[in-house]
């Protein structure tokens, strides 16, 4: 694997409903993130079927490459209640090169890359 493979961010947001830990560690045992970050209680306000909702949720952030998407697009959609759940992915243009190598590491398969992050 080379250690330039594109280091994402995907987000979505979870309901209060659901448990954020649960969801994370799914996300970590699957080797689709690195790290997942659940965001307190916010309030959304969207259109959806014609009117103005406004809902309490989560927001999640998650840190995975490039190559993980698609895996991580679908097991969200496996985990989530909601119809069409938020899935974006934002790219990182560049930050701290350990921190990148160990989310590449946290997402490879076991024996790819070194497990250990200092």
């Amino acid at each position: 694997m080379s250690n330039r493979e594109e280091v994402v961010i995907a987000w979505t947001t979870i309901p209060t409903e659901m448990d954020g830990r649960k969801f994370a560690r799914e996300l970590l045992d699957g080797r689709l993130a690195s790290c997942v970050s659940v965001f307190q209680r916010m309030q959304s306000t969207f259109r959806w079927n014609g009117k103005v909702v406004a809902i309490e949720e989560h927001a999640v952030m998650i840190k995975t490459t490039r190559r993980r998407v698609s895996s991580l697009e679908s097991r969200i959609l496996e985990l989530h209640t909601y119809d069409v759940p938020e899935f974006v992915v934002t790219t990182i243009s560049d930050g701290h090169v350990p921190y990148l190598e160990w989310v590449r590491g946290q997402t490879s398969e076991p024996g790819e890359l070194d497990d250990s992050h200092d």
